[in-house]
């Protein structure tokens, strides 16, 4: 029967780091970063290796403890908070950090889970590679937890989730086993790809403990542009242009409309706009070259690819795509503009700390390009019958039709509406399910969707899911209460048996 870490000495474990069991200690780890979510733990353990994670799976395995995975704890969807019974431990891999392997050669770079995304980034710059993954959370998320939700982010369009991004893993399983898949590999048809079971899981079937990543070559150039597209219809036209003429460099095509910069404009310091007022419906657009032909000035002083999109943005001019545009003139314009979109969850929050405003439903979704304009009508219509005074404040990854649709609203409104409004998100979600798309593009399931997760998965592919759940970790003790929701049910009658099996 699952016993009280009152009843259990964590310390006979001889980790490096003593357990944390000071309740002082633990808010950084039991407060999801929104602040929706509050848990309590018993302890919070520090593994500094891969061995020591063993450890402490076999001994919460063999004493039924419930094990929540963490990493920089940036998750928008509450999965690695723990719930308020207290009987969870976290498991924080922020001192597994270190490079394992560092092969330049084969462009790939081997690290532990609890490194530092930026950190990954700056390892790789310094020897003119580049890992495209990058998220407004670069410099708190750690690749564990990347990996853990198969996250997205800005380059998605040229290079895909983080699942594309990983040749290998190692992993411990719930009952403390170590399965090393390491590998730099690009072809291995040995049997099942079972790194990709892992991959997207939220620690519900084990804990990631080190990854092999794919790196690239770094580009001579990246050049980035804002235009003014005055409609998604017109975005989604112009996206198909720069997929004419530059089908396999364009790194982001990222929607910024008129809203997203009302709010980063109400909550960032010093902001510049990219255009002399603000665009009804913005794209920041990244082209990368990797040709000096391409970035070396000309006889005429001009740079050809500079020169290349200049023609391009002139064409869009004459078919109405767009009213205005900028390019920068350099890096620093590029990063001023790139720190405005990735601060975005971040103006949301403040959005809701300073204003009278009670709540913001979050909602990732993903849908094919071509429905997005007509999607977006028709959700704009559902929100407006349901209640007229919520705010729609949208943005996203226009390139791979990924939208972050969030609903606000404010002060004045019912206090039925405190709390996530079930009812609206589903008839959000049954317009996603019409047009073909996802409830969860990129942000994973965690507490928040699970109920979703089972209105929508295909039953089939559900009940696989449950499987494989099963067959893993059939205590039910990783990460409880996420991703799947029956498991509670299935733990409570586990603990039953247990205990009557034991009173024989």
């Amino acid at each position: 029967m699952q016993q009280t870490l009152l009843d259990i000495d964590l310390r006979t474990l001889n980790l490096k780091h003593p357990p944390l069991f000071n309740k002082d200690d633990h808010s950084k780890y039991v407060n999801d970063w929104r602040g929706q979510y509050k848990g309590q733990a018993a302890a919070i353990l520090k593994p500094i290796n891969t061995e020591e994670v063993s450890a402490i799976l076999r001994f919460a395995h063999k004493n039924n403890v419930d094990v929540v995975p963490q990493g920089g704890n940036t998750s928008l969807c509450g999965a690695a908070t723990p719930d308020n019974s207290g009987r969870s431990i976290i498991i924080s891999l922020e001192k597994m950090n270190n490079i394992r392997q560092f092969n330049k050669a084969a462009q790939t770079i081997t690290v532990e889970s609890g490194m530092v995304l930026s950190q990954i980034h700056e390892i790789v710059e310094n020897e003119n590679l580049f890992f495209p993954l990058s998220l407004g959370a670069k410099g708190s998320c750690m690749i564990g937890g990347n990996l853990s939700t198969n996250a997205g982010g800005v380059n998605v369009l040229k290079y895909g989730n983080t699942r594309e991004l990983c040749l290998g893993l190692e992993v411990v399983l719930p009952d403390g086993k170590i399965m090393n898949l390491l590998s730099e590999l690009k072809k291995d048809n040995t049997g099942y790809d079972l790194k990709n079971i892992f991959i997207g899981a939220e620690g519900t079937l084990g804990i990631i403990t080190a990854a092999t990543l794919k790196l690239f070559q770094l580009p001579k150039m990246i050049s980035t542009l804002f235009v003014e597209a005055d409609s998604i219809s017109n975005a989604i036209k112009l996206l198909n242009v720069f997929k004419s003429y530059f089908p396999d460099r364009i790194e982001s095509f990222e929607l910024m409309p008129k809203v997203f910069w009302e709010v980063a404009k109400n909550n960032i310091e010093k902001i510049i706009l990219p255009l002399e007022k603000t665009p009804e419906m913005g794209v920041l657009i990244d082209i990368s070259s990797y040709s000096k032909d391409d970035t070396s000035p000309n006889e005429e002083g001009e740079i050809p690819i500079i020169k290349t999109i200049e023609n391009v943005l002139e064409e869009c001019f004459e078919k109405n795509l767009i009213s205005d545009a900028t390019i920068c003139k350099n890096e620093n314009q590029s990063k001023s503009l790139w720190s405005i979109r990735e601060a975005a969850a971040e103006s949301e929050k403040k959005e809701l700390e300073k204003s009278n405003l009670i709540k913001c439903l979050k909602h990732d979704i993903s849908l094919p390009v071509e429905s997005i304009d007509d999607f977006h009508k028709d959700a704009q219509n559902m929100i407006s019958n349901f209640l007229p005074k919520l705010r729609t404040i949208y943005f996203g990854h226009l390139g791979d039709g990924n939208l972050h649709y969030n609903i606000f609203g404010n002060g004045s409104l019912p206090d039925g509406f405190k709390g996530e409004s079930q009812d609206l998100t589903n008839k959000l979600y049954e317009i996603v399910h019409k047009y073909n798309g996802s409830f969860s593009a990129e942000h994973g399931i965690g507490q928040l969707k699970k109920n979703n997760l089972k209105t929508h998965k295909n039953d089939v592919a559900y009940s696989l899911m449950k499987i494989i759940k099963n067959q893993l970790d059939p205590k039910g003790i990783m990460n409880p209460g996420k991703v799947l929701f029956y498991l509670i049910i299935y733990l409570f009658i586990w603990c039953v048996l247990t205990y009557l099996l034991d009173s024989f």
